[in-house]
């Protein structure tokens, strides 16, 4: 059965490279830097993520041109101003959730939680979770989902896909930090898929960002704001075959620097037996919580990157 629902997992490789001393020093001055982040007080730290926003929005960077065209395409029918509204408050946005990348991997796990101001929809998690059917808990790119692992992991057991990011300064960081409160981190492949499996038949939790572009021939295309994207089919394969229940969440940053949790049941069409359906389904729950705070929806990520023919977006 694992073997049928692997394609979207990334292929074995234990291939390692040796750090150069490029690579070395990125690696200090990164650590560095959120080490500075996460002693700094939060109202400066923030004070000065706004700063460089507005330093930063003037050029035409390659972030500001994704978001400002992705926004286009999932709200063509919003008027120029208004994206470009909406552009410049997500981009300011995105420095704040770089800002808070520090506090949030490197503080105490109690001071990480403190920055949780109100918890909303709770009892779609506890409900989901008391049918002892394994719940996938589905957290799209917006806000600090970095929280929503703390939050889960010290409450429930977790298991989470991890990829290794890009910046390999920051690798074993983030392993550390998500992996402090018991929080199982598996990686993106067989074997990983196998421990989602074996979470879900033990009724535990399992954490996905259901978001991620897939790799080709891993997704099919569903509408996502109106647009055809390729999505990932691990998660409605898993809620079919495994009978599991399913709850998206997000933590919102709120005015005074602190967090707002979110949890929503999802659409009641991912159950659907067509995998069709419950792909538009997958799509249309993310879609509402992305509506419910566009501005903190991570627009510079390349979700519309491939068209249906599987070309690129000439504009990204």
């Amino acid at each position: 059965m694992i073997s049928r629902i692997r394609d979207w997992s990334a292929p074995d490789s234990d291939e390692k490279s040796g750090q150069s001393a490029a690579d070395v020093a990125i690696t200090i001055t990164t650590q560095a830097l959120l080490r500075l982040c996460a002693v700094l007080p939060t109202r400066l730290l923030h004070f000065l993520a706004t700063c460089a926003s507005w330093l930063a929005w003037p050029f035409k960077t390659a972030t500001r041109k994704i978001t400002e065209r992705n926004i286009a395409i999932a709200f063509p029918d919003l008027p120029f101003s208004k994206q470009q509204n909406l552009a410049k408050a997500s981009f300011g946005q995105l420095f704040h959730a770089v800002a808070d990348l520090g506090p949030t991997w490197m503080s105490p796990t109690e001071t990480i939680l403190d920055r949780i101001s109100s918890v909303v929809g709770g009892e779609h998690l506890r409900e989901s979770i008391a049918e002892n059917r394994g719940v996938i808990v589905l957290v799209p790119h917006m806000g600090n989902w970095e929280l929503i692992g703390f939050y889960l992991a010290a409450r429930y057991s977790v298991t989470t896909l991890f990829k290794a990011p890009k910046l390999a300064a920051v690798h074993d960081i983030i392993l550390r930090a998500r992996q402090r409160n018991g929080n199982k981190l598996v990686p993106a492949n067989k074997s990983g898929v196998h421990a989602l499996v074996q979470a879900l038949k033990s009724g535990e939790l399992v954490a996905i960002l259901p978001d991620q572009v897939p790799p080709s021939g891993s997704g099919e295309f569903a509408p996502f704001l109106g647009e055809p994207a390729l999505t990932m089919t691990l998660v409605t394969k898993l809620i079919n075959r495994y009978n599991s229940k399913a709850v998206l969440a997000y933590a919102t940053r709120q005015p005074d620097n602190s967090y707002q949790l979110v949890f929503r049941p999802a659409d009641e069409g991912i159950y659907s037996s067509n995998p069709s359906s419950a792909l538009i389904a997958l799509n249309k729950s993310v879609e509402q919580c992305v509506l419910d705070c566009p501005e903190q929806y991570r627009w510079e990520y390349k979700r519309f990157k491939y068209r249906p023919d599987m070309s690129r977006r000439e504009s990204y």
